[in-house]
């Protein structure tokens, strides 16, 4: 197990790198290259000469790969995402404030999509082209559809300002709010849940399907194990598979729903400031956000290998 961690590892690290190279490079191709922060730090007083000079001390004219060796051991070993110029603060103590928001809001709502998805696709699988199957199919399916964006509307004025009277969640203040307020958090995380539904249920039931059709399934039947056994005890744990993969690579998608709702909804997280930070041309925490949010991609994606490995053992026999 230890060996298949390690090789997860590794390559983890040869993606992180990548994009931290490609991150590094995109400064180069936005009006005024890597010389555009010092137009926002010297304002008026950006004449060639000035501008030149703040290359200078700040090494902008060093070679390419020196400037990368230099992103890189600040990145890996120091832990700093940079400088925002235009906000005059380092990018993580800025963006630190909206992470653990972001977070919490995205881990209740990944949580309630699991407790609902996972369950409707068994069910669903159990009870293929019944009633229920095609009900539900066509409903989420009907939901998936629907634009992020206009979903969050919808929300806001049936939940808010329509039937039930929610409150908006504050656009600021503590993370752990959303446990001291629940109330105020319902809709957010109830919205950003439901555009995800419809795709675990349909793979969950897939993959059930998948495995009810094995010899060890009609095995277990011939020993005289009852359904409910078959289905939860046999099918649901060989079902969870795929599963616990498509979780991990599902956390882009997450972070990208979460930057849409916190946009509509005006919650201050790490999407929020992600949309400030790009209409202001603050590019350095755009990257910033961006290196972080692949950290926790690659994180995902390793406990989802290491997951896998613990449900189905073989994965690690064969990728030896």
């Amino acid at each position: 197990m230890l060996a298949y961690v390690v090789r997860r590892l590794l390559q983890s690290f040869v993606v992180f790198l990548i994009v931290m190279l490609i991150t590094f490079s995109l400064p180069y191709f936005e009006p005024g290259g890597t010389l555009a922060p010092a137009y926002i730090v010297l304002s008026n007083h950006a004449t060639p000469q000035a501008v030149h000079l703040w290359g200078v001390q700040h090494g902008i004219f060093h070679p390419f790969f020196v400037r990368f060796w230099d992103y890189f051991v600040q990145v890996c070993i120091h832990f700093n995402l940079g400088f925002s110029w235009r906000n005059n603060l380092s990018v993580w103590s800025l963006i630190s404030l909206y992470v653990p928001r972001t977070i919490w809001l995205a881990s209740l709502a990944f949580l309630l999509t699991l407790l609902i998805a996972l369950p409707v696709g068994v069910v669903q699988a159990s009870r293929r082209n019944s009633w229920f199957d095609y009900t539900m199919t066509n409903t989420l399916f009907v939901i998936y559809g629907i634009p992020a964006f206009l979903l969050s509307l919808f929300m806001i004025n049936w939940f808010i300002f329509g039937t039930f009277h929610f409150q908006l969640p504050p656009t600021d203040g503590s993370a752990l709010q959303i446990f001291t307020h629940p109330s105020e958090f319902i809709v957010p995380v109830v919205t950003l849940a439901v555009l995800n539904l419809a795709f675990f249920s349909r793979f969950m039931r897939s993959a059930v399907l998948d495995v009810l059709v094995q010899d060890y399934i009609r095995t277990a039947k011939a020993k005289g194990c009852s359904q409910r056994r078959v289905l939860y005890k046999h099918a649901f744990r060989n079902a969870l598979g795929p599963i616990i993969t498509i979780i991990g690579l599902s956390i882009p998608g997450l972070f990208g729903g979460a930057l849409i709702i916190e946009e509509v909804f005006n919650y201050q997280g790490v999407g929020y400031e992600t949309v400030y930070s790009a209409q202001y041309n603050d590019i350095p925490t755009v990257l910033g956000i961006t290196l972080l949010i692949t950290l926790f991609t690659l994180l995902g994606n390793l406990l989802a290998d290491i997951g896998l490995g613990i449900v189905n053992p073989r994965i690690r026999v064969e990728g030896r």
